[in-house]
């Protein structure tokens, strides 16, 4: 069985789950779940601990396992964040869409990992980078075991998209637009999943993992779908000036729910248009402070970069 790569033994010290029971009313399996910033101070989020997470976990989302193992073995393991993070600085600005280099590229991988448990195949950057950029239009390449039997195993190729905006009804839009576009090049996305068994080395664990499931054993039968992660970030927009901390942090709560509720009708119309009532969904939302600003000044702070500007 395929293992994350993710290191996420801070992640519940990082978020918070903020309870929620509407639903996305799918004909298949769905996850809709609200986050927020676990520390909060002064009615602010506390980005510290979140740009500490990511910069733990730079590496493991940029590299292969495979790769990890190589660093290891050649003693270098101190090393796999700092070279990381080169690739992500050759691959573009902080940022910049596209490029792996998006707050939520990054958090889309955390939370499909860390809460919907299914492994990374390949990360933004990697597909970016390492595997065919001109190809791919998904922002992460999931693997989700269903379970199944002695004959049967059961799995979901997650293709992912995020979206980082102020709006959470533009975060939608453009979150969709992006399922879009997955949808109308499926047959690239899987064809891109199935050419990892080529692509890592042999022993890469998602390439043996990939292995079983695109040439499974006589005795076995294996029935794999695709479905879709989307990682939604965005401003809460309440005013942290007129609230006392303890106000604020009820507040926060209540404003996250009912944001949600009135965006939920948009996400159950985007997904009927597209035609996917039946296709599973997994849904993740995080507000911030500012979206727009928090987003790039944690990236920046993430890749260093400017740091070594003259």
């Amino acid at each position: 069985m395929l293992q994350k790569s993710i290191n996420d033994k801070k992640f519940n010290d990082v978020f918070v789950e903020v309870p929620y029971l509407e639903t996305l009313g799918q004909h298949a399996n769905e996850q809709l779940r609200l986050f927020r910033m676990k520390e909060v101070i002064s009615n602010r989020f506390s980005k510290t601990s979140l740009q500490e997470f990511l910069e733990w976990n730079v590496g493991q989302y940029v590299f292969s396992r495979s790769q990890i193992e190589q660093f290891e073995l050649e003693g270098n393991v101190f090393s796999v964040g700092m070279e990381a993070l080169d690739l992500m600085r050759k691959s573009g600005h902080a940022d910049e869409r596209g490029t792996g280099n998006e707050v939520g590229e990054i958090l889309l991988y955390a939370f499909l990992e860390s809460v919907l448990g299914a492994p990374k195949i390949y990360s933004k950057v990697e597909l970016n980078v390492s595997v065919r950029s001109d190809e791919s239009v998904s922002d992460g390449m999931h693997l989700l075991s269903l379970g199944g039997d002695e004959h049967t195993l059961s799995y979901e190729m997650v293709f992912g998209a995020s979206s980082v905006i102020g709006d959470l009804g533009i975060a939608i839009d453009k979150a969709f637009e992006r399922v879009q576009q997955i949808e109308k090049h499926a047959s690239t996305e899987i064809h891109i999943v199935d050419s990892t068994v080529f692509e890592l080395p042999e022993k890469d664990p998602v390439a043996q993992q990939l292995n079983e499931i695109i040439t499974p054993r006589p005795d076995k039968t294996v029935c794999r779908d695709t479905a879709y992660g989307l990682f939604l970030g965005y401003t809460l927009g309440l005013d942290p000036n007129k609230y006392s901390s303890q106000e604020y942090r009820d507040l926060a709560d209540k404003k996250i729910t009912a944001g949600v509720s009135n965006a939920l009708p948009q996400i159950k119309e985007k997904i009927a248009e597209l035609g996917l009532t039946n296709r599973s969904f997994y849904v993740y939302i995080l507000p911030f402070d500012d979206a727009e600003d928090d987003k790039k000044s944690i990236m920046k702070n993430v890749m260093r970069e400017g740091e070594n500007d003259a």
